[in-house]
């Protein structure tokens, strides 16, 4: 009886097993990591990225750039800390794009999205262009790069 449990156990997590990338399957994982940004739900987004994930933030301003890098873990801590402040959080895509490998377990995903933060009851939004490595290990997707420009020359007040 074990025996025949175990074998349904490990044939249903087959089933559920991604053995390509796609477009398709590249958008859901994206789309639960944008929900879990949304809801700011560090570990249901912490799922989708490899521990040794290097994150790339930039703040883009008219005449000049920031940009700090992060290890994965630093990155959480980072948006931990960001979103005390935050009451609402709204993001929606504009545009994607994938450029996937040819054996179709890496690809490259490119985004444009506004994102509208309430703090303090002022809601502001921005576009941000992210960059985001996805591959493909053991059936699973997860992110191996992320990069985001937010672009604050766009921030404006909404009501």
């Amino acid at each position: 009886m074990k025996l025949l449990l175990t074998a349904l156990l490990l044939l249903s997590v087959n089933l559920f097993a991604v053995s390509q990338l796609d477009e398709t399957n590249i958008n859901k994982m994206l789309d639960e990591v944008k929900v879990a940004k949304e809801h700011k739900n560090l570990k249901a987004m912490k799922k989708h990225f490899l521990s040794r994930t290097p994150v790339s933030l930039t703040k883009q301003e008219i005449e000049s750039s920031d940009t700090t890098r992060y290890t994965f873990n630093e990155y959480k801590r980072h948006l931990a800390k960001k979103w005390r402040k935050v009451e609402n959080n709204l993001i929606e895509i504009k545009e994607r794009s994938f450029n996937i490998d040819s054996d179709g377990k890496g690809a490259l995903v490119k985004t444009t999205l506004v994102q509208t933060l309430e703090v303090d009851g002022i809601k502001t939004a921005v576009t941000i262009y992210e960059t985001t490595g996805v591959k493909l290990l053991k059936g699973k997707i997860y992110i191996n790069y992320y990069s985001a420009r937010i672009m604050m020359n766009t921030a404006m007040r909404v009501n």
